[in-house]
């Protein structure tokens, strides 16, 4: 019975120490008992970030991920947009990978697009419409004769040529007026169409050309600048 009572009694002192030990330090803290127990900050909060995507999607066949052009920016709550080679490829006017140098002696301009005149290389293709392109190359280039021929060919985006286009074009002097000349194209097999261009002197000559595809009512007019110089 006597080491029960002592083994209670020892409890009820160490309960009694520990209590005056933490009231010591509460009174020392002002009163205030949580200050015995400092308080966890909190951790800060996740910083929005706006993942870079590709620009062509991930993967290819039905498990692949497409292309995103818009996604939400949560740090501003607006949309970003992005825009992707394949939009760039698919607007009307000169394609990126056409685009020649400042000094180029050939250029283009698309009537009705956004952009203006640019200049173009050998061989460079446009884009008339969605599913409409047009590849020239002009013989000989750098153009140093008085007679130069322009070979146009029209495809559509699966690259199948688009034939039995009416296609003309008129062409003069830029610095002074000759004509204009007009020139109707001479259909070969596959899309192909080619023009013959007589000069009358050198110096800088704008062409207009002309596509409408056959069964078409939209005809497309393509502004080339050839400048010959012997």
């Amino acid at each position: 019975m006597y080491p029960t009572v002592g083994k209670r009694s020892r409890g009820l002192t160490n309960v009694l120490l520990v209590s005056g030990v933490f009231g010591a330090l509460a009174v020392s803290c002002g009163g205030d008992a949580s200050a015995i127990i400092p308080t966890p900050t909190p951790a800060p909060a996740p910083i929005p970030i706006v993942e870079e995507l590709t620009k062509s999607g991930v993967g290819e066949g039905p498990g692949a991920v497409p292309a995103v052009t818009s996604i939400p920016d949560t740090s501003s709550q607006n949309p970003v947009t992005l825009v992707t080679d394949t939009e760039a490829q698919f607007a009307p006017g000169v394609q990126p990978s056409s685009i020649g140098p400042e000094d180029s002696l050939l250029q283009v301009k698309l009537q009705g697009a956004e952009e203006g005149r640019l200049p173009l290389q050998n061989g460079g293709v446009i884009r008339l419409d969605n599913d409409l392109l047009a590849e020239i190359f002009v013989d000989p280039y750098p153009t140093n004769t008085l007679t130069a021929w322009v070979d146009l060919y029209l495809q559509d985006n699966s690259g199948q040529p688009v034939s039995d286009a009416r296609v003309v074009i008129d062409y003069d002097m830029f610095s002074m007026a000759h004509g204009p000349f007009f020139s109707l194209a001479e259909k070969k097999l596959d899309g192909h169409y080619i023009f013959r261009l007589d000069y009358i002197m050198y110096g800088p000559w704008g062409q207009l050309l002309q596509v409408q595809p056959k069964g078409s009512d939209q005809e497309h007019k393509l502004e080339v600048t050839i400048v010959a110089k012997p």
